[in-house]
């Protein structure tokens, strides 16, 4: 994460270096980008930079997490009130927010959709394992509600199920990605989406079937 210089830096400044980033990021992959390039459209030293990151990773995950932060701004009223729905409600407001963000900021998308594409990179393995953690202990608690509200069943394993709810999360984009050779979030993606969330509501069984 960025050192404390960075954040006692005056706003206007601190904005001028992460849109800098940005514009980096999304023009080229991590391996591809150069803090010589931002350095220079952020209007600083290149001796600055190493007072305010350690890194070049160190600034990336930075904007990582400030994609991440933006995104919590398209939560829905419903996303804000989680314990006030249904569980598999929740879940589909979480994907709707994800897709109208992904809409309305195509340039932080190009950046998720250029660390997507390299599963294999020692970055991409960070972030995810990283942000994983997160996901499965917020998953962890929806769970845990729904359970007791008696929307889920009670002889869950609740640490499997988030695992393999953020899990699957990871990879219904990887599979939306596979099938289709366009690089953005619409209407097509959602439709993916909502047989993923039928598939985690009723698993592979005969709905008739259903006990």
């Amino acid at each position: 994460m960025p050192k404390d210089t960075f954040y006692n830096l005056p706003e206007e400044k601190v904005k001028r270096i992460e849109k800098a980033a940005i514009l980096e990021f999304k023009e080229y992959s991590f391996d591809a980008s150069s803090i010589n390039r931002i350095v220079d459209s952020s209007g600083i030293s290149k001796g600055s930079f190493y007072q305010y990151f350690e890194d070049k990773k160190d600034l990336y995950k930075h904007i990582i997490n400030c994609i991440v932060e933006r995104k919590l701004d398209y939560m829905s009223d419903i996303m804000k009130n989680p314990f006030s729905y249904d569980f598999f409600t929740l879940i589909r407001e979480m994907y709707k927010s994800g897709l109208n963000f992904a809409r309305e900021n195509p340039e932080l998308l190009e950046i998720g959709n250029k660390l997507i594409a390299d599963p294999s990179h020692m970055i991409y393995k960070e972030i995810i394992q990283e942000n994983k953690v997160k996901s499965d202990e917020v998953f962890e608690l929806l769970l845990q509600k729904a359970m007791e509200r008696g929307e889920i069943r009670k002889d869950i394993d609740i640490k499997m199920i988030s695992f393999l709810l953020t899990t699957l999360n990871i990879s219904i984009v990887d599979y939306y990605f596979l099938i289709t050779d366009k690089r953005e979030y619409n209407e097509e993606m959602l439709e993916i989406i909502e047989k993923f969330l039928e598939f985690v509501q009723y698993g592979i069984s005969p709905k008739g079937e259903l006990k």
